[in-house]
């Protein structure tokens, strides 16, 4: 099931069914065809629907010269001039009753589109009441006046013209059974929503869709459709209130291939997450990064946290340090802690430097301090690991406080620093005598292997002290 903060997301999307269906019926005016054809209503592929047998009642040639000069006005948006053209329809006496259903149909057009609903409604219904009105006018009135019901809030009004509509239309639209879905949304009535989302996304996704090739030809092959993206969030919002089980994974799986957005692959991340599916629970997140969708710390972390657990810590730490630069992510320890970790891992010890250093700061703990001795360790820079191991001793909460001795020993070693060095490995063999119980197999072990190589490491490290003195006198006596 969806959480809280996913159900908050769907139901803003439903405003977007209201905005993308609550259109006039006629977005595209085209002008009236005079052999036999009338404004229709589209279907989902946005082909013309097959006449119906009825026969069409044609407006008179007077008037159909007058509606050819409106076309052009409407697709210019300019209202006021096609108004006072039809004026010359509504105020003639020789028009007839389709001549004026016509006109009517237009104004109301106008009207909806300039969202004076009110004029609107009055126009659609006086259309409707206009003997002699062509059918598939009357009818597409009926559905604007269902979708002028809604935007006025009149919920029942609108599913009983939504019902009337479908009583008359050979092959109804999915947007129809959407908007009777979204209005028993509005009601609570969702069985009757759920009942109709259904079949809306059923119609949808059972087109079949030419596919074309690289030049805009079809190839002759088809394709399933795909529903509109607020249909989708309107069905899992519906079963959500009916407390439905959904599987919702297989719809976000949808959405991001054909709406993709930052919302759906967050959500359809986390969904994989839930499912362990973690490989997939990163890519989904990566997707949303690669396309710049993410705009929150806790995404950039979560991303670079599973980039990591997927052995891929350079890009991890990329990502991280692309959320610092954004001022995403903030400086925290914690933070700046996870990339010097990331590039220290990706053996970018040069840019694990600087973050270890400032979380290093930043903590109660001597455990950054030891992670910083050890970069400088590996880029040779002796003096400055010297410090910060040192740095870390001091400031203690250790976890493991007999390695810290350790790689100190081991610094001191290579700067030839020998005494100093066999100072902090027996510091490490009595640190470890006291923090390591025998009484635990485990820590017992541990304790043996630390202790055993630090023995190794004084002997070692003397040996090596009276080579290199050995060495140092013979060169001397020798003039080199």
């Amino acid at each position: 099931m969806l959480n809280v903060n996913g159900t908050k997301v769907l139901l803003r999307g439903l405003v977007m069914v209201l905005v993308l269906s609550l259109l006039p019926v006629v977005s595209n005016v085209s002008s009236l065809e005079y052999s036999g054809s009338s404004l229709e209503a589209a279907n989902d592929d946005g082909k013309k629907k097959k006449k119906k047998r009825k026969r069409a009642k044609l407006p008179s040639k007077k008037a159909q010269k007058i509606f050819q000069q409106i076309q052009p006005l409407l697709e210019a948006e300019q209202w006021n001039e096609a108004a006072i053209l039809l004026d010359a329809v509504k105020q003639g006496e020789k028009f007839t009753n389709t001549d004026r259903a016509t006109m009517w149909y237009y104004l109301g057009y106008i009207y909806f589109s300039q969202e004076k609903y009110d004029q609107a409604i009055r126009a659609y219904s006086t259309l409707i009441d206009t003997p002699d009105a062509d059918y598939r006018q009357k009818n597409n009135a009926i559905y604007s006046l269902s979708q002028l019901s809604y935007i006025q809030g009149d919920y029942r009004s609108t599913i009983k013209y939504l019902y009337l509509w479908l009583e008359n239309e050979d092959e109804p639209s999915s947007d129809a059974y959407a908007l009777l879905a979204t209005t028993y949304y509005q009601i609570k009535e969702f069985k009757n929503a759920k009942d109709n989302i259904e079949i809306a996304i059923t119609m949808q996704e059972g087109r079949d869709i030419p596919i074309l090739d690289e030049n805009g030809e079809e190839t002759g092959e088809t394709k399933k459709g795909v529903a509109r993206e607020n249909h989708y969030l309107l069905k899992m919002a519906v079963f959500q209130e009916l407390k439905h089980k959904l599987d919702v994974l297989p719809i976000y799986e949808i959405l991001v291939q054909h709406y993709p957005k930052k919302r759906y692959w967050v959500q359809l991340s986390g969904l994989y997450g839930s499912r362990d599916r973690q490989l997939d629970q990163m890519g989904a997140l990566e997707a949303a990064y690669d396309d710049d969708l993410l705009d929150k710390e806790r995404e950039f972390v979560a991303l670079a946290q599973l980039l990591m657990l997927h052995q891929n810590p350079y890009k991890a730490a990329r990502v991280m340090e692309d959320g610092f630069t954004r001022g995403v992510i903030k400086e925290k320890e914690k933070t700046l802690k996870a990339m010097g970790q990331y590039w220290h891992a990706a053996k970018e010890l040069k840019k694990a430097k600087p973050a270890y250093k400032k979380a290093a700061k930043l903590s109660e703990e001597g455990e950054l301090y030891v992670f910083l001795g050890q970069v400088h360790f590996g880029l040779d820079e002796y003096k400055a690991a010297e410090f910060a191991i040192r740095e870390g001793i001091k400031k203690g909460k250790l976890k493991d406080t007999a390695s810290a001795h350790m790689i100190l020993g081991q610094i001191l070693f290579e700067n030839q620093k020998w005494d100093d060095a066999i100072v902090s490995f027996r510091r490490c063999i009595d640190v470890a005598e006291r923090s390591l119980s025998d009484k635990k197999e485990k820590e017992k072990k541990k304790k043996k292997k630390i202790q055993d190589s630090a023995r190794k490491w004084i002997t070692y490290t003397e040996g090596e002290e009276e080579r290199v003195v050995a060495l140092e006198l013979k060169k001397k006596a020798l003039g080199i």
